[in-house]
């Protein structure tokens, strides 16, 4: 039997395989990553989360060290749109985020990470989250009162 060769030493299998690996990898990165309809057009939501009123307090030596964040993440829930799209953002020290989604019914989790954990003990994790909001459009001024969600 006889090896096709394409050069010396190298045979066509030793070629084609890492070709073959790099396309399958391409391939599966390309399902990576946020899921939206591009085609749909998002909308500027700018709002605040708070507890009592006050933001969810970020140890600065933690913060400075990316070990306290509080995550705010939408997740839309009605199907609307013909695509699932779920987006995360980072609320400031003073509980401030801005995030762009489509229009929808989404729940809203949010996770206090202060060095320790999750300081809201998994309340409003994605899967125990009660707080629902929709979006018809621009929201510049939501507040999150995550005391309304007991």
């Amino acid at each position: 039997m006889s090896r096709t060769s394409i050069g010396p030493g190298l045979s066509r299998r030793a070629v084609l395989m890492p070709l073959c690996l790099l396309l399958v990898g391409a391939t599966a990165l390309a399902g990576c990553g946020p899921r939206s309809n591009k085609t749909e057009p998002e909308f500027k939501v700018s709002g605040k989360i708070v507890r009592g009123g006050n933001p969810l307090p970020l140890d600065p030596v933690m913060a400075a060290a990316k070990a306290a964040s509080v995550n705010v993440k939408f997740v839309r829930i009605d199907g609307s749109g013909g695509a699932d799209f779920s987006n995360t953002v980072f609320a400031d020290e003073l509980g401030a985020f801005t995030i762009n989604i489509p229009k929808g019914k989404y729940r809203v989790s949010v996770v206090h990470m202060n060095g320790r954990g999750d300081g809201l003990q998994g309340k409003f994790s994605e899967r125990k989250s009660k707080i629902e909001q929709e979006v018809t459009g621009e929201m510049p001024d939501l507040v999150i009162e995550l005391d309304n969600y007991k």
